[in-house]
């Protein structure tokens, strides 16, 4: 700044304009702590989610249709969101008046976007809860126990077993 600006607006003296400014100790601690404090995550955790994707996407494999589903779902997913920023842009290059309604126009096309990737998600989530209910359906279903085993027999059969139990019972 000059000296007539200083005293035009009862400035203190500049001495070096490009001094760095000294932090405040607790802004230093802050700023350190920004630093040092984030996330890490372990390969291991990494490679678990990934090995679980693969079996799910193996799993599927089977799944007809899916395929088709999925490739839907991203088309309209990329066509939506070209749409969005085709309409961005138009409605930075137009008056404001007619700029609310173009930008309403591109929301719902990222709401579109976002819509077919999560039907995409959906599909599959529900194709493996259903896998997962037909194993669990698959492995109850030779467990069931008539208790000890059991003889099928005709009425006439049981009368005489009983008849002769009472007799030894009365002997």
């Amino acid at each position: 700044m000059t000296k007539k600006l200083e005293e035009e607006f009862n400035l203190p003296p500049m001495t070096d304009p490009y001094e760095p400014i000294p932090e405040s100790a607790p802004q230093k601690e802050l700023n350190d702590r920004q630093v040092t404090e984030f996330e890490t995550i372990d390969v291991e955790d990494i490679q678990t989610a990934l090995t679980t994707a693969e079996k799910i996407d193996n799993a599927l494999q089977n799944v007809k249709g899916l395929e088709e589903h999925d490739t839907e779902m991203d088309t309209i997913a990329q066509q939506a969101t070209d749409s969005f920023q085709q309409l961005m842009n138009l409605g930075m290059n137009v008056g404001d008046r007619e700029a609310g309604s173009i930008f309403d126009s591109a929301a719902k096309m990222l709401k579109t976007a976002l819509e077919a990737k999560d039907s995409k998600i959906n599909s599959k989530l529900k194709q493996i809860d259903m896998m997962i209910k037909k194993a669990r359906l698959d492995s109850n279903a030779g467990n069931y126990d008539d208790g000890p085993s059991t003889a099928i027999m005709d009425r006439n059969e049981l009368l005489k077993i009983i008849n002769t139990k009472v007799d030894d019972v009365t002997d």
